[in-house]
């Protein structure tokens, strides 16, 4: 009886025991605030507890309903399916910061996608939209918009509205009215970056100048034939891409003074114009740090390069360059100088080297150097 007795007790203390562990030792928060979930979640998981959907390549013909059981939805990334419509109740997920639906079928975008309050990043590319509701100037927070890819054919006016917008990606659209599209963007007073890439222009509007808080402009891959005076109104502009290898650039041939009064600018792109002189403008530019001219038809440097001394990177592949002025050996910050595919003479590949190394090449190296540099240049910063 007495063991009896004593099991018993021992049995109930361990059940206090136990029981008072799990009130002692409570879970404050079963919430993973961090984590990322690149399919839909199983049923059994807690809904308050989805903050990120990163979902990519899935056969999502029509948008998952499931979505909507997320009200802490923070950010919703579904990329490579085909969906083709954006439901109205894209609403219920109020807390939405990021949305991106890029390389889908959709073919417009609903109303209420106004009522989105906190959302900060607007991620379409590569639809089949043509227009934006005009109640997208009621996301107050959207701070980038990007329609790269689409069949666009008319923006509301209410877009110069989103006074938060700071980066506008039109790129892969086919803009009949370049001015009536600047008009438009001039609006967008903060606005800071612009991808007017691969748009099919012909011109650059003046208009460009009301643009003055731009930080980063792109243009490559149109048909303009040479940039207005009013760039250089850009005073904040550190990045101007006119052209990129592999993408395409323009038919321009020359460079305008003003760009002289672009003071930040540290990169410029111009690969794949039509340069047959190299724009003298550039060297007065000594803030510059990358430059790209190459895919042209250049047929010299300037012995006036050794006064852009803050230049880093300088590409001149493909061009019609026979020589380099020994005044490049005053780049003393140049780490990078690529130059395959010009008409360099093997006696000049080893004058490049010595005027960017300060040392003869032995004879058991010039071989090895020669190819090399034939290829690429690559050095560390001098002291």
């Amino acid at each position: 009886m007495m063991k009896r007795l004593t099991s018993v007790f021992l049995f109930l203390c361990m059940y206090i025991f136990s029981f008072a562990q799990k009130e002692y030792y409570p879970i404050a928060n079963p919430c993973d605030n961090d984590k990322v979930f690149d399919k839909l979640p199983p049923a059994a998981y807690d809904n308050n507890c989805v903050r990120y959907l990163r979902i990519v390549s899935q056969p999502f013909t029509k948008f998952p309903k499931e979505i909507y059981r997320y009200p802490n939805l923070k950010e919703l990334t579904i990329q490579n399916s085909t969906i083709h419509e954006l439901p109205i109740d894209i609403v219920l997920n109020k807390e939405l910061e990021i949305l991106d639906l890029s390389n889908n079928n959709l073919a417009s975008i609903p109303s209420t996608i106004g009522e989105l309050k906190k959302l900060r990043k607007l991620i379409l590319k590569n639809n089949q939209i043509s227009t934006l509701p005009a109640s997208i100037a009621n996301c107050i927070n959207l701070e980038e918009l990007d329609i790269t890819g689409n069949p666009i054919q008319y923006l509301p006016n209410e877009i110069n509205n989103l006074r938060a917008l700071s980066k506008f990606k039109f790129s892969g659209n086919s803009i009949s009215n370049p001015k009536q599209m600047l008009q438009l963007v001039r609006q967008i007073k903060n606005i800071t970056s612009l991808d007017l890439s691969n748009c099919n222009l012909n011109y650059v509007p003046t208009d460009i100048k009301y643009l003055k808080n731009l930080t980063e402009l792109n243009l490559a891959n149109n048909n303009i034939h040479f940039l207005p005076d009013e760039i250089g109104s850009l005073s904040k502009l550190q990045t101007l891409i006119l052209g990129e290898a592999g993408i395409g650039g323009n038919k321009i041939y020359e460079l305008p003074a003003s760009l002289a009064n672009l003071t930040k600018l540290k990169t410029l792109h111009a690969s794949t114009n039509g340069f047959v002189e190299f724009p003298l403008v550039l060297t007065s530019m000594y803030n510059l740090e990358q430059l790209d001219l190459s895919n042209n038809m250049l047929q010299s440097l300037p012995s006036e390069l050794g006064l852009m001394s803050s230049l880093r990177n300088l590409n001149v592949m493909n061009n019609q360059l026979t020589d380099v002025p020994k005044e490049i050996k005053e780049l003393n910050n140049l780490t990078q100088f690529d130059f395959i595919g010009n008409l360099f003479t093997e006696s000049t590949l080893n004058k490049i080297t010595q005027y960017l190394t300060g040392d003869n090449p032995t004879p058991a190296k010039k071989k090895s150097v020669r190819k090399k540099r034939s290829t690429k240049y690559s050095k560390k910063k001098r002291r």
